[in-house]
């Protein structure tokens, strides 16, 4: 016998069986990794997240597409389910503003927290993303709660809040429980078209010199906290009346938001004033809903020079910011003047 020849057979014999093992151990693998991966939010009717932020939106997208309500609202984490306000409604408000405005979607940032102590295990992450729609571009925040070994009931989504890219400095800071959103006048619900309805209502007071009509506008609790709202009322129906060529209507938003204690229904409007020196935003807000009849009415008005659609404040123009949300943390009128006045 070829000793030679047989020791070659033997190798080939046992390279081919190696291979054999080996592309059968490799097919298992896979076949593992495959049955470990999940390409939905709920496995097994629980929230389960992914590890990349791209695969959570092509997840909900996808739901969002079969116009499936029950499962987003189960993605949600049983705190939310029981505290947020009518969610069941706000998921199908997503869905309609997703489905008949956004065009295309992309990932932009996350970030995310990690906290262990004594065993006990806290991760949350922010995800931020990019929708593309006709009237501009959107961001889409999403808050999720990946694990918490202390309150498993907040485990799942926590908020999800969309808005025009360029305000995202004003409403990224905000955490709503549930769903938000803040819409251009283009893409709001038709039937929401009378919250316009203030904003003319102030302009026809202000053309008839009618302060005390004005100041009705606001709710008792407002005139009580800003008691120099006659006064605020006056310069509102000069400026308006004296400066003011025309307006337009830019975001609407309405939401159940926790004020004193309570739930409370409330709006806010944003709308551009053309004035003869340039442009001016007004933004007007309001309680439509509480248990407290004080309540109901105006909040605030505020006026101040804005800037033109698609430019970014300062990062460091903390005096801008502070005019964009003056309304928000006060009652009553606020004017700012340009420079030039």
């Amino acid at each position: 016998m070829d000793t030679a020849n047989f020791k070659k057979r033997c190798i080939l014999i046992f390279l081919l069986t190696l291979c054999v093992l080996l592309c059968g151990c490799h097919g298992n693998i896979i076949g593992n990794l495959m049955t470990s991966e999940h390409t939905e939010l709920l496995v097994d009717g629980e929230y389960k997240p992914f590890n990349v932020p791209r695969n959570t939106m092509e997840a909900l997208m996808k739901l969002v597409e079969a116009e499936d309500v029950d499962t987003i609202y189960e993605v949600f984490s049983p705190a939310v389910r029981e505290n947020a306000e009518g969610l069941y409604e706000q998921i199908q408000e997503f869905i309609r503003f997703a489905e008949e405005n956004v065009t295309a979607w992309d990932f932009s940032s996350g970030t995310g927290k990690g906290d262990r102590k004594d065993g006990d295990a806290v991760m949350t992450r922010a995800s931020f993303y990019e929708f593309s729609t006709d009237s501009g571009m959107y961001r889409c925040d999403i808050g999720e709660v990946l694990k918490n070994t202390v309150q498993p009931d907040l485990v799942g989504f926590s908020d999800i809040t969309v808005y025009p890219n360029e305000l995202s400095w004003e409403y990224a800071p905000k955490k709503p429980v549930g769903i938000y959103i803040v819409y251009r006048v283009e893409d709001q619900p038709q039937e929401t078209i009378e919250g316009s309805y203030t904003m003319e209502r102030l302009i026809e007071l202000a053309q008839a010199g009618n302060t005390d009509g004005l100041c009705e506008c606001f709710s008792l609790a407002t005139k009580g906290d800003a008691e120099d709202i006659p006064e605020k009322a006056q310069e509102l129906v000069e400026f308006l009346c004296e400066q003011m060529v025309s307006w337009e209507f830019y975001t609407w938003t309405e939401n159940i938001e926790m004020i004193g204690g309570s739930k409370v229904t409330t709006r806010e409007m944003f709308f551009y004033l053309h004035m003869d020196n340039g442009l001016y935003r007004c933004d007007i807000r309001e309680v439509l809903e509480s248990r407290d009849p004080a309540e109901v009415g105006v909040s605030s008005v505020s006026v101040f020079p804005a800037l033109y659609p698609g430019e970014d404040p300062e990062y460091e123009d903390e005096i801008y910011k502070g005019y964009c949300t003056w309304g928000r943390d006060n009652a009553g009128i606020s004017i700012v003047y340009s420079q030039d006045d």
